[in-house]
């Protein structure tokens, strides 16, 4: 069964690039490990918001949460990238977010996870925090039958 899902990337901190400070081109990129999402998902370049890029962009998908999707295995990328004056796109950090922290039992469909991971580049050291929120939108069609209130869960 396929779902639409929403991600809002939000903003980054204290990210590092070469033992530079990033100040400008940063975005965000998305991507599922395995085949839950059809197409990686990217937000537009932030170019004034200096060492705190910040983002607004809703990005939407198809999203196939099948059982395997809820296992502990499951995993989506983020990735934070800067683009160079020369227009070359270089990795920051990229963070592990397991797919269970939005698509488990914790919250209704149609709740809004706001997360913020730490973000680690290709050496392995820690390389500042990106914040997004994901939210998998509820069938419209069964909606009533599906969802039952929060607190009864």
């Amino acid at each position: 069964m396929s779902r639409k899902i929403e991600i809002t990337g939000i903003s980054a901190e204290d990210l590092v690039y070469k033992k530079r400070r990033v100040k400008k081109n940063a975005y965000v990129a998305f991507d599922t490990a395995g085949k839950y999402m059809k197409q990686p998902m990217r937000t537009s370049v932030d170019e004034i918001s200096g060492n705190y890029p910040m983002w607004e962009d809703k990005l939407e998908t198809e999203f196939s949460p099948g059982k395997e999707a809820v296992t502990a295995t499951s995993v989506m990328y983020v990735q934070v990238l800067c683009r160079s004056s020369a227009g070359e796109d270089h990795c920051v950090g990229t963070a592990r977010v397991p797919v269970k922290d939005f698509t488990g039992e914790y919250a209704p469909e149609g709740f809004l996870h706001c997360l913020s991971y730490r973000l680690w580049d290709e050496s392995g050291c820690r390389n500042g925090i990106v914040n997004f929120s994901v939210r998998i939108l509820p069938d419209k069609s069964d909606l009533k039958s599906r969802l039952r209130p929060f607190w009864l869960r």
